[in-house]
């Protein structure tokens, strides 16, 4: 399923997103150089403060807005440049560039924009924001290292009081942990994943499904989107068919998981056999 924009940058990310995600590889490479060339221009998130290694999905002077294929609108501008920028960067890691400089750095920037202000949660980034950038974390295959991100603390935006200037030193495995908590925390009460779907964080959740947090919170997200009057894209509309396709397809993912991983009659867990794509 497609979301809806009118950048031609984030239409090709979305477009090539399902086939990545499921491990299908890249028929044409050239797109995802398309991709590679919107880093560091005009329009992209931190741009004007210095930071060179976001996405620009949309121009500098267009009012940004999306609308995620799960249904979720974009709520301000600032918010729709920064999920462009994730949903680029997702897109790249998935389809195998998680080792190029050029999408570590992009990946680096995700991170110090969303999961390393002073002293952790609260996070200046939205819960839509939130749960888009877990994708990067459940993607990564250092994401329980203690290696160090290579993050550019030099551009003006991290200049702002919610850093900690004395610290800046984050390993993939601190924005992991990080996350992990705020799954736990969003997933207790609906009203802390306000604007996002419980769908849209159980998906890259269940690629973390071996942590017990993300194994206490699945279930509870699960809860919380059966008991949504409407599940609609916001401001209470109706959702989307296509919308509520995408959500259907992420709700079997996860009654999977959450059958494979009930107990048997006879007290012994069932074998997973639940594929998280």
């Amino acid at each position: 399923m497609r979301g809806v924009s009118e950048s031609p940058i984030l239409d090709l990310a979305l477009q090539l997103w399902p086939g990545v995600r499921d491990g299908s590889p890249i028929g044409d490479p050239g797109a995802l150089d398309t991709l590679l060339a919107a880093q560091g221009q005009p329009g992209a998130p931190g741009h004007d403060c210095g930071l060179t290694s976001t996405f620009a999905c949309f121009g500098p002077g267009e009012a940004a807005s999306l609308t995620l294929p799960s249904g979720e609108r974009s709520r301000s501008d600032d918010e729709a440049r920064f999920l462009g920028h994730l949903l680029v960067t997702r897109t790249l890691i998935a389809a195998g560039l998680v080792i190029d400089e050029r999408v570590a750095r992009a990946s680096a920037a995700a991170h110090a924009l969303s999961w390393t202000t002073e002293g952790g949660a609260p996070y200046h980034q939205t819960p839509l924001a939130l749960a888009v950038s877990l994708w990067l974390i459940a993607l990564d295959p250092q994401a329980r290292s203690d290696n160090p991100l290579p993050i550019d603390w030099s551009p003006a935006c991290f200049e702002r009081d919610w850093w900690d200037h004395e610290y800046r030193l984050f390993s993939h495995y601190d924005v992991r942990e990080r996350a992990l908590d705020w799954c736990a925390y969003a997933s207790i009460d609906a009203a802390r994943h306000e604007g996002c779907a419980a769908w849209t964080i159980c998906e890259p959740l269940l690629r973390l499904e071996g942590d017990s947090r993300a194994r206490m919170a699945l279930p509870q997200l699960a809860a919380h989107a059966a008991a949504s009057a409407t599940g609609g894209g916001g401001d209470g509309e109706p959702l989307p068919a296509a919308a509520a396709i995408e959500r259907g397809r992420v709700a079997l993912l996860v009654q999977g998981y959450l059958e494979s991983s009930r107990p048997a009659d006879d007290g012994s867990i069932r074998p997973a056999d639940h594929h998280a794509r």
